[in-house]
């Protein structure tokens, strides 16, 4: 196709045009129903495939997942209803164990749009208590255009406070190549008092080749002066702040687990993988086809090719697992009833098996 937003595959078929006589019984229309069958099912099935084969690499290459602490919540919300504090532990959610904050944000999700009380089971690091608590969610409401399922519920997770010292400066960077020194004490940009991390990355990707002024604390003394903010482009080639500049921090290990597999043992854990974004994907679905969840909430192309570009930026993992969940999405997609899909065709070919003559068209 002349715009590259997908890819279809054209069969040798008589319905589609003149095939010539020796190659008629290679015609896709003349092809036993289980032929038919297996071929168009094999789109989706690589795509699940693929997203497996991923997943099982990822789980023999290791990594680490952060722990659903809770940072913050918010007075007043469903959250502090239900009787949820700063610093328990997420340990369960409707009876399912969660290990990490995706976990904890699948099972929040299926929640969506039904109006009921979500059960979240806590545990206190300090005493190794648990409990458990009842959200009500009958007055849960989401922003359509960019839904946060734990802001909304009034829940932040937990982040460590990491001080604002220059730990890493990348070789043959901007910042390598400005006044800059690893041990330096961020105060201010451009006169502005900066508290965290996250106002330094702000600064620095929203003004790609442009110069901002650092305040830093350096030895006691504190100097300013202009610095040369680098770029990069996007898979969308548009241009972002580059700097190279990072702490040195690492989070506590009691907040972290690492977890990886031998070649065998990351076959079941990628297998379960497959299970658990198939049910995620449909659930979704099934929420927007009955209302329960906004159509606006799917991202189109252009959300795609953003995330894919920021996966690529925090790392190889990152990464492989957008690939991996996107090729599942893909194939849960294409398998769906829908005409003009994979999963249109496998409807109309077992109508047409079952009924023995071929759909008018």
């Amino acid at each position: 196709a002349l715009i590259p937003l997908g890819g279809y595959v054209k069969m040798l078929d008589e319905r589609e045009g003149d095939v010539a006589s020796e190659e008629v019984h290679f015609a896709f229309n003349r092809q036993p129903f289980y032929k038919k069958f297996l071929i168009v099912l094999a789109g989706p099935a690589a795509n699940i495939f693929c997203a497996f084969i991923l997943y099982w690499l990822i789980f023999m290459i290791g990594f680490v997942n952060i722990r659903p602490i809770i940072g913050e919540v918010a007075p007043g919300s469903i959250a502090a209803n239900g009787g949820l504090k700063m610093k328990q532990e997420i340990i369960r959610v409707d009876d399912r164990k969660t290990s990490n904050w995706t976990s904890v944000l699948f099972r929040i999700l299926a929640h969506a749009g039904n109006q009921d009380q979500l059960k979240v089971e806590t545990r206190d690091p300090a005493s190794n208590k648990t409990q458990t608590h009842l959200l009500d969610l009958t007055a849960w409401d989401m922003d359509e255009l960019s839904p946060d399922p734990l802001n909304s519920l009034g829940i932040k997770p937990y982040e460590p406070v990491v001080p604002l010292v220059i730990g890493v400066i990348a070789e043959a960077s901007p910042a390598a190549a400005s006044p800059l020194k690893t041990g330096d004490l961020i105060i201010a940009l451009d006169k502005k008092k900066v508290n965290d991390w996250s106002q330094v990355l702000n600064a620095t990707l929203n003004h790609p080749g442009e110069t901002i002024r650092f305040t830093v604390e350096r030895q006691g003394k504190q100097i300013t002066f202009p610095v040369n903010i680098g770029y990069k482009r996007n898979l969308l080639f548009q241009k972002y702040g580059y700097l190279g500049i990072g702490p040195d921090f690492t989070w506590p290990e009691n907040m972290m687990h690492k977890i990886q597999y031998g070649p065998i043992q990351a076959l079941g854990a990628a297998g379960q993988q497959i299970i658990d974004f198939t049910y995620f994907n449909l659930l979704l679905f099934g929420k927007m086809v009955t209302g329960k969840l906004s159509l606006q909430s799917l991202g189109g192309p252009i959300t795609i090719f953003e995330t894919a570009g920021t996966a690529l930026n925090y790392g190889l993992l990152s990464f492989l697992g957008f690939l991996a969940f996107l090729s599942i999405t893909i194939g849960i997609i294409n398998i769906l009833p829908i005409p003009g899909l994979d999963g249109g065709h496998l409807v109309i070919q077992t109508v047409e098996f079952l009924i023995q003559r071929t759909v008018p068209e």
